[in-house]
This record gives C-alpha cells, structure tokens and sequence, in this order.
C-alpha cells in the first residue's frame, strides 16, 4: 500500500483523507490526538481514519526521557528527599523517615508515569494533591513487587536452579506490564492477573519488547553506576549519591512506561482521558489550523464565518480582527466590512489607538466610497483623526448627514463646525462653509460651540470683506 501524506503538511504521513476533497490530512490539521473517524476541515464531512498514527514511536524520544527528572519539579523532589534522607541517616528515628521517603518518591513515579499516560510530556509543578491522593498507590505497587518475589522464592524452594533462572527471567519480562496496569487500571488484582497482564503486552506489541530492552539496559547502567561510585567516592558519601542516582534511573523508567500507556491508550481503552500534548499535535492556537486550510482551498465564506464565531467569543482578541479585517478586504467583502470592520475600528478608537483606527478605515473607504461607522461620537471622533492625518475627504463623507442619522446627537454643532473648516481650509469652498457655519447659528443658539463657530464665521467674513472692490 502506497503511504500518503498530508496536503499541508507534506513530511507528515496522513491520517484521514476526504473522499469529497480529495485530500489528506495530518493530526497537525485537526483538533484531534487519536485515529478515530474525523469532520473534513474544508467541507465537514466525515473521514474515516487511515490507520496511521502521529504519535512518534518509543525509540525517537529516548533523548526526552533522560532528561525528564532533569526539569526542575522533580529535580527539586528529589534533592529536597536527598537532603532529608542526610539529615535523618544517623537519627533513631531515622528508618521510618527514609520509608516516608520511599512512599513518597514512589508515589511520585506513578504521578510521572500516569501523567505522561495521558498526554503530558513534560512535568507538572509540585502540588499537594500529587501525594494526598491515592495514597494507596505505593503500597499496591509494594504488593504488586511482593507476589512477584514471593512467586520466585516458591521456585527456588520447589525447582531447580534452571527453573529459577527461567522464572527471574519471565518475571523480569512481566514485571514492567505490572506497574503498568497499576497505572492504568487502579486495580492492583489486574496487575497480578496473567490474563491481564497477556492481554496487555498483546496489544502493546513490539513496543513492549523494545521497552523491556531499554529497561533492561537502564538496569545495567544503573549496576555500573553503583560500582563505579562505589570505587570513587568516600563511604560516607555513596549512599546519598547512590539514592539520588537511583531515584533519577527509576523516573527514566517510569517515564518510558507512562509513554507506552500514551502510545496505546485508544486500544487500551483509556482514550477519553487523554489530553492533547502540545509537543505531540498542536499549540495554544490550535483551531486556527482549520482556518489555514480554509484560506490555502479557498474557502473565504467559511473562513470569515469560523473567525465571526471566534470573535464572538473572544471580543477582545484584536489578531483575530485584524486577520478578519485582512481577509474580507482581499474578498471585498463589503457587508462584512460594514459590520466587522467598522467594529473593529470602534474598538480601537475605544482602547486609544487612533493610528490603527486610521490605517482600518482608510482601507474600508477605499473599497466603500460611503463607508461609515455606528455611533454619532464614534463618526465625530474619526473625522476629527481623518482631517489631522490629511484624510479630509474621507472626513467629509463620514460626517456627511450626521444630523440626520443621529438627530440628537448633542455633539453636531461641533461636527458641523469641522466640516466647515474642511470645505474653507481643503477645499476652498468658502460659500458652503459659511452656510454651514449660519445654519449652525441659527439652529444651536445655545450650544457651547456657538462662540468658535462666531469666531470662525467671523473670520469668513473678514477675508470676503478684504476681497470685496473699494
């Protein structure tokens, strides 16, 4: 079978193609971490799922999982353990500390592992509840090691040594797929159930195998750590090293595991639990892929409806209207323009960023020659930006009728007053600005503008008196 890979993203194997599109897709392009059947992100029809999964393999992420108890949450754990450990080591009392250590840290290790089950790939901060929950978790585990030591000494007491080497062995093997069920199932019975544990290992597969190879070499390296310290570093000092040395190889461990649970957590039957690992699919703006894929088929109506929907719920996401406003002036679309952009230059005048206001409306003026916004104040105030950054025109078509839109507008006298000043200082149309300027004499008395308009009537008639012959 030929392998297809995704439109969009062309080193990516596809997971879902649309028999309707003709295209394929990747995890990258849909808001989705499992193989299940998906909606079509162009035409929302269903896609069955080709089988491929996304989720990089257990070996490609060997690097990650060294370096997991290197992050600072359980680093910080395990030296705070490590110097409590020192502190009590010579105290009376010091036994039971270093069990609470023991629960402690063991039960941080199914935190890590059942975390990274589900998704997260990288450690969580500190929190109380990590170890106040489930306190029973150490001692399963505890258990879970007992029957397996108990199942090995009943063969060395009843058998032969070859029965007991092959009995250390298959432990050894099923051990792992144990923990594991810990973790995934809560129920410590399955993690001794040989049907459970066969089941499990089946469907993990040739992973599991891989990972009891990789455990087994952490084994083997723990051992030489242990007796390369042991020739190294003084006496007194090897059991605190050593501590912290086998608290990070045990975190590495744990850490493979948890990811095999995530590799196969949909055939495991834990899928509705899993969240989306950011590493592993998609960012913080991870629907905005859908809308990429929109606008690279040309799907604009779908587009600016999925960014309407967006910006009704985030208002005051501005890169969404500006992608918005982008979109529907390269579509002119002119309704949209009418009612998203003249929204979006409101809420900038509104937040105190009159050049981008400016920069927006201009660019809707181009495309409607009449564009206007809602709210007499609104129409007033961007006129008054227009003429001061040499857009008189489109001042003058703004403000034009305003009395008329908003009769009650208390604010038109010195709107009107603007205008003048336009068609006398950009136009020299000073009959009609002396119109105007009369008009407003005559209808606003009483209005606080009334001594500027005067003032400025006054001037009018000034320069048409020096005109005049002599």
């Amino acid at each position: 079978m030929s392998t297809h890979f995704c439109k969009h993203h062309s080193n990516t194997k596809a997971n879902w193609h649309c028999v309707g599109c003709h295209m394929d897709f990747c995890h990258q392009c849909l808001n989705s971490s499992t193989d299940e059947d998906a909606a079509c992100p162009v035409c929302g029809e269903m896609m069955p799922a080709q089988g491929i999964r996304s989720i990089a393999p257990l070996w490609s992420r060997i690097s990650r999982f060294f370096l997991y108890p290197l992050h600072l949450p359980p680093l910080l754990l395990m030296l705070a353990l490590l110097t409590v450990n020192f502190i009590v080591s010579a105290n009376i009392l010091g036994f039971l500390v270093q069990m609470l250590i023991f629960v402690v840290f063991t039960k941080y290790a199914h935190v890590v592992m059942s975390s990274i089950a589900v998704g997260r790939m990288k450690p969580e901060r500190l929190q109380w509840s990590m170890f106040s929950e489930n306190l029973e978790i150490p001692f399963k585990l505890l258990f879970v090691t007992f029957c397996y030591g108990l199942f090995n000494t009943l063969v060395r007491n009843n058998a032969n040594d070859t029965a007991l080497s092959l009995s250390l062995l298959l432990s050894s093997f099923l051990f792992p797929a144990s923990i594991m069920l810990v973790a995934s199932s809560k129920h410590f019975l399955r993690a001794i159930n040989p049907l459970a544990i066969a089941g499990l290992i089946k469907t993990v597969g040739l992973s599991y195998i891989i990972l009891f190879a990789f455990l087994g070499l952490l084994v083997t390296g723990l051992l030489a750590a242990w007796k390369l310290l042991l020739l190294s570093i003084p006496v007194h000092l090897f059991f605190s090293v050593i501590v912290l040395v086998i608290m990070y190889f045990v975190l590495v461990m744990f850490s493979m595991m948890g990811y095999v649970l995530y590799q196969f957590h949909r055939r495991l039957g834990y899928a509705d639990d899993v969240i989306q690992d950011p590493e592993e699919a998609m960012d913080e703006k991870e629907d905005e892929r859908n809308l990429d894929i929109l606008l690279q088929e040309g799907k604009y109506t779908e587009a600016v409806s999925w960014l309407a929907g967006a910006i009704k719920l985030t208002p005051n996401d501005f890169a969404l209207r500006e992608r918005l406003h982008r979109i529907l002036c390269s579509i002119e679309d002119k309704n949209g323009l009418k009612t998203y952009s003249a929204d979006y230059i409101v809420r900038l005048l509104l937040l105190g960023k009159p050049s981008e206001a400016i920069r927006i409306y201009v660019e809707c003026h181009k495309l409607i020659s009449g564009f206007k916004l809602k709210g007499a104040k609104h129409r007033h105030e961007m006129a008054r930006l227009l003429v001061g950054s040499g857009q008189s025109r489109a001042a003058l078509s703004l403000l034009n009728d305003l009395h008329r839109d908003y009769p009650s507008y208390d604010g038109i006298p010195s709107a009107y007053l603007l205008v003048a000043r336009i068609m006398f200082e950009y136009f020299s149309h000073e009959d009609k600005a002396r119109k105007i300027l009369e008009y407003l004499m005559h209808k606003y008395p009483n209005h606080p503008s009334r001594v500027k308009t005067q003032s400025y009537l006054g001037m009018l008639n000034n320069i048409s008196s020096h005109r005049a012959p002599g």
